[in-house]
């Protein structure tokens, strides 16, 4: 064998081999564990690592950072929850060490353990690592791990608002799951535009979002959007009919006609009945308030003949509002 094709462990043999007869540190010393994280043992570096840690827990923190650096490598190489929680300590332990290291550096360190974790679906871990590398100020190109975190924060706005149980059930408690829905809003929102790739699944993070809130316009734009790009689920189709229906009363009720009339002539055109019943008789009262019977007569005769055999309150409305219109004008 030539020596330029030794193996990296036969090189390793020979060192150990010459540290011993010179009388050098035993076996387990910071420069086996660089050779062995060079040759790809993480697993292995890992544990000499430790064992450094755990004799002198005041080694430089260059020394640290290498063993958070390898505690990573190993827990994206094994996949098993050993060494993602070893990294997770050693990580959190160059965190809390004062030192002139770059935090950025610490930052990109939690951004990948926050990944392997969520390869694990540890989504909890995986969340609090993304937090942690937020707070390092790595969050310059935090695309996909600002979707993440508003992904799961909408389905898991109670843990993340922790609200003690002196408050639960309060307005109080109401205000602070609304600040929590509106940070990761905020997180979401820096996602620019040109990501086309992930868009629907921010709309949908969104929507998760937003109804913890009172911004009823933004949200009845998301749903806009997710329709108009074509991904939106019939279970979201249907709450933007009902939102559209709830905001064009809004719109009557603060004297925005014409608005609430685009908005109810969209719900008459949709496919849900019972909101196209709704929709025309609002229509027909719009009609009227704009002092035309006739059209509003139809609304109402339209409103009673979407669902023949519906007894439901706007049927039983519209036709009381026909029968009276009829009644006046026969």
């Amino acid at each position: 064998m030539q020596p330029g094709h030794l193996s990296v462990t036969v090189l390793l043999i020979l060192m150990i081999s010459v540290f011993g007869c010179c009388g050098s540190p035993p076996i387990n010393t910071i420069e086996e564990a660089r050779l062995l994280k060079q040759s790809g043992e993480f697993s292995q570096s890992l544990m000499i690592y430790e064992d450094i840690i755990a004799k002198d827990s005041s080694v430089a923190s260059d020394i640290i950072l290498e063993y958070a650096e390898v505690s990573v490598l190993a827990a994206q190489s094994e996949r098993i929850a050993q060494y993602r929680n070893a990294a997770l300590v050693a990580v959190s332990m160059l965190e809390s060490n004062p030192s002139n290291i770059d935090v950025r550096i610490v930052g990109e360190l939690w951004r990948r353990l926050g990944w392997e974790m969520e390869r694990s679906s540890d989504s909890l871990q995986a969340f609090h690592c993304f937090d942690s590398a937020i707070e390092c100020g790595t969050d310059d190109s935090f695309e996909d791990e600002w979707l993440f975190r508003g992904t799961w924060a909408g389905t898991h706005l109670g843990y993340l608002t922790e609200i003690p149980d002196s408050l639960a059930g309060t307005t109080s408690a109401d205000s602070l799951i609304t600040l929590t829905a509106e940070k990761y809003l905020v997180e979401l929102d820096r996602i620019p535009r040109t990501r086309t790739d992930i868009r629907s699944d921010i709309l949908i993070a969104r929507l998760n979002l937003l109804p913890f809130t009172d911004r009823r316009h933004d949200e009845m734009l998301a749903l806009t959007e997710l329709n108009s790009i074509g991904t939106i689920t019939p279970e979201l189709r249907h709450h933007r009919v009902e939102l559209l229906l709830e905001l064009s009363m809004v719109d009557m009720s603060e004297n925005r006609n014409v608005q609430a009339r685009e908005k109810l002539l969209e719900v008459w055109h949709s496919d849900f009945s019972g909101e196209k019943i709704q929709a025309a008789y609002l229509l027909g009262l719009l009609a009227e308030m704009n002092g035309n019977p006739e059209e509003a007569l139809g609304w109402y005769r339209d409103a009673c003949s979407v669902s023949p055999t519906s007894r439901g309150e706007f049927v039983v409305l519209a036709e009381a509002k026909r029968d009276s219109l009829l009644y006046s004008n026969p």
